[in-house]
């Protein structure tokens, strides 16, 4: 299978390795003309700080070498808020018949989730368009550390094809049919781990931390039950799994950024500081946006944007927290 992979980040040249280790034939497409001249001179392949040996498999292409064909598979692996202008970029070699997959998570600035965006951006049909998600830490994959995901279309077929052509021995993928779900566990699972770096940081303890992260599950599962997802998926690695990583590890940009806001560092200066993509920051704007107009009870959510957004003491807001009115626990 040739995969085309648009976005030379740290996830997409991880995702190349991987999906080349599997016996894949791999053009990961470079947004940067100077970053692709300069890789290219290279025989060594640069991922984050790691140096590995470059693949005969993996090819690097630029948007005017890129070609397409019909039954190639798409593979995006952007931050959520440059997929719309990078897809543009490429529109004319797009066609009808390709297969794209989102390895990216968070929403569209106007809460669409991403496969929805890709969709009405294309006029590539939803069903062929699916969602790589799950608790995957790149700097821990590209040392050949075991890790798992799952692919969902809409399609279990598709997802059980594409579910063998990924897997490797140190990947194991797992194939779903619940893309919304998917998707929406993949991006506010980011909101709650700003607040287990908060948590942390303050040295709350362990059970301040596991309460705050199965609440989070809560709010993050009533958000998608709204919106057609399947309850059983957040439980799955999409769901459970990859907010207990990203709110547990150091590596998360998300966990850092919450550290550093309970630290005095407002979300400005972070984000100057870093230059990173935060993408919890994102969702937590357009999440808070949807749970007010619809009514939706996000209050994890919701404290966080104070916090984000008007510089609220994350002490007083955690104290908040643990000072609503009592509820039954399904609630």
């Amino acid at each position: 299978m040739r995969v085309k992979i648009l976005g030379n980040t740290i996830w997409g040249s991880t995702l190349g390795v991987l999906l080349s280790n599997a016996g894949n034939e791999v053009d990961l497409i470079f947004r940067n003309n100077d970053k692709f001249i300069e890789a290219k001179k290279s025989s060594k392949f640069l991922i984050g700080n790691k140096k590995l040996d470059r693949s005969d498999k993996i090819k690097f292409v630029n948007f005017e070498g890129l070609s397409l064909e019909r039954d190639d598979l798409l593979l995006i692996a952007l931050p959520s808020s440059e997929i719309k202008e990078n897809l543009q970029n490429i529109q004319n070699k797009l066609n009808d018949k390709i297969t794209i997959i989102s390895a990216s998570k968070g929403l569209s600035e106007d809460g669409k989730t991403l496969t929805r965006m890709i969709s009405s951006e294309t006029n590539i049909n939803r069903s062929q368009i699916g969602v790589m998600t799950g608790p995957n830490l790149a700097t821990e994959i590209i040392e050949g550390k075991p890790a798992t995901t799952l692919l969902s279309f809409s399609n279990l077929d598709k997802a059980n094809s594409f579910r063998n052509d990924f897997s490797s021995d140190n990947f194991r993928v797992y194939s779903g049919d619940d893309v919304i779900g998917a998707e929406i566990g993949g991006a506010l699972k980011n909101i709650i781990a700003i607040g287990s770096g908060i948590i942390d940081k303050l040295k709350l303890g362990n059970n301040a931390k596991s309460a705050f992260i199965t609440r989070g599950l809560r709010e993050i599962t009533r958000f998608g039950i709204y919106h057609g997802a399947k309850e059983y998926t957040f439980y799955g690695l999409s769901g459970i799994g990859d907010l207990f990583t990203t709110c547990s590890s150091d590596l998360s940009r998300n966990w850092q950024l919450g550290y550093n806001l309970a630290s005095g560092i407002t979300y400005r200066e972070f984000k100057t500081k870093t230059k990173l993509t935060i993408e919890g920051a994102n969702t937590t704007k357009i999440v808070n946006m949807i749970s007010k107009k619809e009514g939706i009870d996000m209050p994890i959510t919701n404290m966080t944007y104070k916090v984000l957004e008007e510089n609220y003491d994350p002490e007083i807001a955690i104290k908040e927290f643990m000072n609503r009115d009592l509820s039954q626990e399904r609630n």
